[in-house]
């Protein structure tokens, strides 16, 4: 393959800066777009959840590794605070320009890594988010761990936590008949870690079930089942308990324990999932792409390829991932970007 081949990666999260890398190892030149003033997305508000030196394996040191090794790369131009205005398809290539820059440019191929944007809470509205001050998402809980230190919550703790597992994700009532495939996962490592940071702190995990989607998730059970109660049910409302308002209190339909009972917290961290961006139809559109029943990128078989030739998918924008598996996946996409330009411009 010539080293003259050039691709466009919109999206500088993790899988935009894991296929620039891969695809810049391959001799190719890279142009990375991302819309945000730095690269990193998501993935930003990832926390560090390692216990005592122990690393739990969330893929959040993933990202740095990828941020540091893509500034020593000069194969790659990163171009921040843009996005693609237009582009078009011109003998096999892909003439296009960004919002931040005035003339023209040629790729031989694209890859989509847009991303994805957490589900809003306040489609489960009896929850009570943006409205209970003890009632927080997952990744208000890590981003906080990220910006105000691994002691963010430690003044939260004393009248116990609860973890509401499928919020916003597997409702079909919502159009979302998907797992968001990270929730389970991050809510065991949270409260490993909120366990470490306070060892007789109460943690109750609300579920339908646990989800078993990585090669990690029994590792990560393993962990935490003998230091966390998990209940079979999820609650309908919660709202602040009659005598004490500084408390969560919701009603909970044990299914195992085949009892209806009351509980109070005082800390409520709903685990939301993931979705597309809301500009995800706007990208199809731009790209010549189709989208899934949930607005997902679709593709072929191989979960890279899209409907148009030359456009690759990567990551979340095609389907809920892990950092670990969207960085897997990334190079999946890479390498099939790499097959693509080596049979047309051979």
């Amino acid at each position: 393959m010539a080293s003259k081949s050039n691709v466009l990666i919109l999206g500088g999260g993790i899988s935009g800066m894991t296929a620039a890398l891969s695809l810049a190892k391959r001799g190719v030149a890279v142009r990375l777009v991302e819309r945000a003033s730095r690269l990193g997305g998501n993935g930003l508000k990832v926390c560090c959840k390692a216990i005592d030196g122990e690393c739990q394996l969330c893929g959040g040191c993933l990202l740095g590794d990828a941020m540091e090794e893509i500034a020593q790369t000069p194969d790659i131009v990163i171009e921040t605070s843009a996005t693609v205005a237009r582009i078009e398809r011109r003998d096999g290539s892909f003439v296009y320009r960004t919002s931040g820059d005035k003339d023209d440019r040629l790729a031989d191929a694209v890859i989509v890594a847009t991303g994805f944007q957490a589900i809003d809470a306040r489609t489960k509205g009896p929850y009570g988010w943006g409205q209970l001050p003890m009632v927080v998402t997952g990744r208000e809980m890590e981003e906080a761990l990220v910006t105000q230190g691994r002691a963010a919550w430690d003044g939260r703790l004393d009248r116990g936590v609860a973890f509401v597992q499928c919020v916003g994700s597997r409702d079909e009532h919502a159009g979302r008949g998907y797992c968001s495939q990270v929730c389970c996962r991050y809510a065991m490592r949270l409260a490993r870690y909120l366990r470490w940071r306070r060892s007789d702190v109460a943690i109750t995990i609300f579920k339908m079930d646990m989800q078993h989607t990585g090669r990690d998730t029994e590792l990560v059970w393993d962990k935490v089942a003998g230091d966390v109660r998990f209940v079979s049910g999820l609650p309908a409302v919660i709202r602040r308990a009659a005598d004490d308002p500084t408390l969560a209190e919701f009603l909970i339909d044990d299914t195992t324990a085949v009892e209806t009972r009351r509980e109070t917290f005082g800390l409520v961290v709903l685990s939301n999932g993931i979705e597309p961006q809301p500009d995800a139809g706007v990208v199809a559109d731009l790209f010549g792409l189709t989208q899934d029943d949930f607005g997902f990128l679709a593709t072929d078989d191989d979960e890279v390829s899209t409907i148009a030739p030359g456009v690759f998918a990567a990551g979340c924008c095609q389907a809920p991932r892990s950092i670990a598996a969207s960085a897997f996946h990334a190079r999946q996409a890479a390498e099939a970007c790499a097959s693509y330009l080596g049979g047309a411009h051979a």
